[in-house]
């Protein structure tokens, strides 16, 4: 799981723009449904990680104060903490990138923005075949159903983990949304997460912060991505 996720090490009180404050559930948030079928793959798989990752969309397109986090090798420190412990293990992999939950992909990308109060935002996508296509959209749908409620331990605290559906609207050729609560020692952050489908390209797009994000927000960045991508 994503390090931006787990790290409780500071007060998170302040709301963003962002977010909604006020209340213990994410707003849109319920049960899940049947997962969603993939459309069926157009051929066009991206085999340079150059040019996905100039689809992605950038610190201008974004909300708010949002700057660019260096990658790892941009940096003396890892941009993103390790994995924290997790109960189901199996439950660690949930919001880790793509192609780390479903290999096997052409070329892959990524992009982390740091914004106020604590608020982060992960994009990360992966190109596949027509054959890989459909198995790994499965596969990032079922990974949230099967960790609705874990724990996990991050440099030892203890940290109680809930997903639930996302109820944002449809976008791309095929979507999917849901949010991960993390609460720990009276903190709580909310991690509200679009997978969305667009040629033979799956993106994953995750916003952390304090309280509750705005299912609006969700919606218009995925539909941002979604366009940037079909150029």
């Amino acid at each position: 799981m994503r390090g931006s996720a787990l790290r409780f090490g500071a007060a998170v009180s302040a709301c963003v723009g962002l977010v909604g404050c006020g209340s213990d559930d994410p707003a849109g948030s319920g049960p899940f449904s049947a997962a969603v079928t993939a459309a069926p793959g157009t051929g066009n798989v991206v085999r340079d990680a150059a040019q996905l990752s100039a689809g992605l969309l950038d610190a201008a397109d974004l909300p708010g104060d949002f700057a660019v986090v260096p990658s790892r090798g941009e940096a003396d420190e890892p941009a993103v903490p390790p994995n924290a412990l997790t109960d189901p293990p199996d439950c660690a992999r949930l919001l880790s990138p793509i192609a780390q939950q479903w290999p096997g992909s052409a070329a892959t990308a990524s992009v982390q923005f740091a914004g106020p109060s604590f608020a982060t935002i992960d994009i990360d996508a992966a190109s596949y075949s027509n054959a890989a296509l459909a198995p790994a959209f499965d596969a990032l749908q079922a990974q949230p159903r099967r960790c609705t409620s874990y724990s996990g331990d991050d440099a030892g605290v203890r940290i109680e983990y809930r997903t639930a559906a996302l109820a944002v609207p449809a976008a791309g050729d095929a979507s999917s949304a849901f949010t991960v609560t993390a609460t720990s020692e009276g903190l709580t952050l909310t991690s509200a997460t679009s997978i969305v489908q667009v040629g033979n390209t799956l993106v994953q797009l995750v916003i952390t912060a304090p309280e509750v994000v705005d299912p609006g927000v969700v919606s218009d960045l995925t539909a941002a991505q979604v366009r940037k991508l079909r150029g």
